[in-house]
């Protein structure tokens, strides 16, 4: 039987895997381990790794919730028999969801024995998870105390240029490890992120094990997110952070339904002084990929943006008046005269490079068409492109007209 309350979720699980006979695990609501109770050499390596990373392994949460486990946990208030998905180490299982109400605040969990749980240990376990709930609550407030604390340095870091020695005094306070290689990276959604989506989104980024979160915050539609790598070859760096993007996108869509949203990452950095001038770049990136949707559709990191990076500045110097071209604006009068679209076709001339067919499928026409008017540029506006730079000014001419100053 067990006791009114325990002093500890360590002492708690000692005492449900007394009464269920069954090595216990106990985990908050992002499967990070919080207590566990001992257990004979017959376990599995879904509990091993648990123990060795404090953490449920990625793999076994992402099966359970294909599987559809987790989803049934959140739906049900008593234990729940779990085969096993030996695949991912995972033995036969009952466990229980500890909640608040509906929210759920933690798990815990029971590797299953020889013999099936009698109703009487069931009935422990669903007690256990009864007992834990106070103290999960307190657990939960702390780290909620925490997260605002966190989001507030974090939001005046973005914003302001802090010492080296200021930031580290902080990291220090907060407990959080000083960055290797970072990035600065912004999650924007169509509309304002709910409390809901915020919980959702701190899961998503508890269980990825691809990069390390430093501090995130969020700013109505925007889920801003510091994320480093301790490896220092920028490959691997660069492979890593796709990962996590396209991770998080998919677990995003397929958990919670959320495919409405856009990923910027500013350049690769090293150090803590550049905050605000990395912000910039990912905000950068939004905007042109706002802008200009289908040429930066794959686009997510500021140093693959190419030429795009150039168009902000470039568009700040078409609004001051102190670049003009001539060629371009006769070529704009000639469109508007004779309602013609050779700009456009320009444009789509110089996006691929030239390729005919390219541009003929881009803009639904047959490539004599595109032939003939690339004819007509060069007899109306004079533009031959017959170099790198001159091709590269005229694309950022035509672009800029649709950059957001």
């Amino acid at each position: 039987m067990l006791e009114a309350s325990y002093h500890s979720l360590d002492d708690l699980a000692e005492a449900i895997g007394i009464a269920l006979n069954a090595p216990i695990t106990i985990e908050d609501r992002n499967h990070r381990l919080l207590a566990y109770s001992t257990h004979t050499a017959d376990t599995d390596p879904a509990r091993v790794a648990t123990i060795i990373g404090r953490r449920v392994p990625e793999s076994v949460i992402d099966q359970l919730w294909k599987d559809e486990v987790i989803q049934s946990l959140a739906t049900q208030d008593d234990p729940l028999i779990i085969s096993a998905r030996t695949g991912v180490g995972l033995n036969d299982r009952v466990a229980i969801a500890i909640k608040q109400d509906s929210e759920i605040l933690g798990y815990i969990w029971s590797i299953a024995r020889s013999t099936p749980f009698t109703p009487s240990e069931l009935a422990d376990l669903k007690k256990g998870a009864l007992l834990a709930q106070r103290q999960l609550l307190a657990i939960d407030m702390q780290k909620k105390r925490k997260e605002e604390q966190t989001e507030q340095f974090f939001f005046e870091l973005l914003h302001e240029e802090l010492s080296e020695s200021e930031i580290l005094k902080m990291f220090s306070k907060l407990h959080v490890a000083p960055p290797g290689i970072s990035r600065l990276t912004v999650i924007r959604f169509s509309e304002a992120i709910t409390p809901r989506l915020a919980d959702r989104l701190r899961y998503l980024l508890t269980i990825q094990q691809t990069v390390r979160p430093l501090l995130y915050a969020y700013d109505e539609t925007d889920f801003i997110l510091w994320i480093s790598t301790n490896d220092r070859d920028a490959e691997q760096e660069r492979l890593q952070f796709d990962a996590f993007i396209q991770s998080f996108r998919q677990l995003l869509a397929e958990r919670f339904d959320y495919t409405d949203f856009v990923a910027a990452s500013s350049e690769v950095f090293t150090g803590v002084q550049t905050i605000p001038e990395r912000y910039e770049e990912a905000g950068i990136v939004l905007r042109l990929k706002d802008a200009f949707p289908f040429e930066l559709k794959n686009v997510t990191r500021y140093e693959r943006l190419g030429l795009f990076q150039l168009l902000p500045i470039f568009s700040e110097r078409l609004r001051r008046r102190t670049v003009r071209l001539e060629e371009i604006e006769r070529l704009r009068a000639y469109d508007v005269k004779h309602a013609s679209s050779l700009c456009e076709t320009l444009e789509w001339f110089l996006h691929y490079d030239g390729n005919v067919k390219q541009v003929a499928s881009h803009l639904h026409v047959h490539p004599n068409t595109i032939l003939y008017r690339m004819r007509r540029i060069e007899e109306e506006a004079g533009i031959r492109m017959e170099s790198l730079p001159e091709r590269s000014l005229l694309y950022l001419y035509l672009k800029a007209d649709r950059y957001p100053l």
